[in-house]
């Protein structure tokens, strides 16, 4: 699929379409969109400024550009726990230390495309159908986990975009305040919220389905 506000051209021209989308990446770790110049991400990509437009309409189209490398990304990163059976706690809790790698190298520009509440329309429809990949794949998984005649504590649907929310606020956080909890204490906070979010659970060993969560006082 072409990207949002790019303008497909010849082999060539996708070689340099690529190597903008490579350069903003790059660039876009180190300092906010706003603080970026068209002659700094040409620069970082080889190109003339005026080869820029030739590609992209606007900063904000290439942004949009680089989040859709985001859709792919972020499905194979969870891929072994959304294809799995029951909790599967460990398989969870990998996919999640993916993700949080990622964002660690990349947090700014993705804390600017998918928390900034106002990222410009290019950016809302790629953040939107992020949002929407994640929450079907989560959904048919826990769907699947019902079928199976496993409990799930409320609508599928529901959990579902909460969960993918929790996870994208948490990283967001873990990139913004780095120091407030180690790699692993974030990982298994994560993972253990998610799976009671959606089972009201976790698993007690290796290979348990879980315990029930003890009675409140």
């Amino acid at each position: 699929m072409p990207a949002s506000g790019s303008r497909r051209g010849p082999t060539k021209g996708d070689q340099r379409e690529r190597a903008l989308i490579d350069a903003a990446r790059t660039v876009l770790r180190k300092k906010p969109l706003a603080q970026v110049t068209i002659d700094e991400l040409a620069a970082a990509a080889g190109i003339a400024r005026s080869g820029f437009y030739f590609y992209f309409e606007s900063k904000q189209a290439l942004l949009a550009a680089l989040c859709e490398t985001v859709l792919g990304e972020s499905e194979q990163e969870l891929a072994e726990w959304v294809e799995s059976d029951g909790l599967d706690r460990e398989a969870l809790r990998r996919g999640l230390a993916r993700s949080l790698k990622r964002w660690q190298i990349d947090g700014r520009w993705l804390c600017e495309a998918f928390v900034n509440p106002f990222p410009g329309p290019e950016i809302v429809e790629i953040r939107e159908r992020v949002t929407a990949n994640g929450c079907t794949a989560i959904t048919r998984r826990v769907e699947r986990d019902i079928r199976a005649g496993v409990t799930v504590v409320g609508d599928p649907t529901l959990l579902a975009l909460m969960v993918v929310k929790l996870r994208l606020t948490m990283f967001a956080h873990a990139f913004t305040s780095p120091d407030e909890q180690t790699d692993d204490d974030l990982l298994d906070s994560l993972t253990d919220a998610t799976l009671r979010l959606l089972y009201g659970t976790v698993p007690t060993g290796p290979t348990a389905i879980g315990e029930p969560l003890p009675a409140t006082v």
